[in-house]
């Protein structure tokens, strides 16, 4: 929850699940076509994450992809460096550098997810938060124009070059 009107004074009451749930989503962006390629996991660790890149990888085995990669801890295991070199003849790492969410575009789309699909209402159950995740994805990739305007603008830490 983000925002909500109340009355001075009062305290509003947000419903709960009462449990720690988690959905975490691993994601890649093709920043020419916005397509978006994405797995939902209840954990976030190398392991899922392998697991996602096997999925996404071996689906674009016949394509040079340029693989943009922040340093979170999952994606510096042996795992994962060894599932990069398996398929280092197609795919070219770039490791961001630490602590840089802004240079990250695929940063823009969780952004929007999280503001237009899952801001401000209480999904009773996981099923049905992935659910809202899911529509939310199959309305992007029906216009990956919003997906592509979402990665390219402009952080307010980065400005356009003359």
């Amino acid at each position: 929850m983000t925002k909500v009107w109340t009355l001075k004074g009062t305290r509003p009451v947000v419903p709960a699940a009462g449990n720690n749930q988690r959905l975490c989503l691993y994601g890649a962006f093709n920043y020419k076509t916005g397509q978006v390629h994405y797995m939902s996991h209840p954990k976030k660790n190398s392991r899922r994450f392998v697991q996602f890149l096997s999925q996404f990888l071996s689906a674009d085995a016949d394509r040079f992809l340029v693989l943009v990669l922040d340093n979170a801890s999952y994606h510096r295991t042996t795992e994962v460096l060894d599932i990069l070199t398996l398929h280092e003849d197609h795919v070219f790492v770039v490791w961001l550098p630490k602590y840089s969410p802004d240079l990250n575009l695929i940063e823009g789309l969780w952004g929007y997810l999280k503001r237009s699909a899952l801001n401000n209402y209480f999904y009773g159950d996981m099923v049905s938060l992935e659910a809202a995740v899911d529509d939310a994805f199959r309305e992007l990739q029906q216009h990956p124009e919003t997906a592509l305007s979402l990665a390219y603008r402009t952080s307010k830490n980065l400005r356009k070059s003359a």
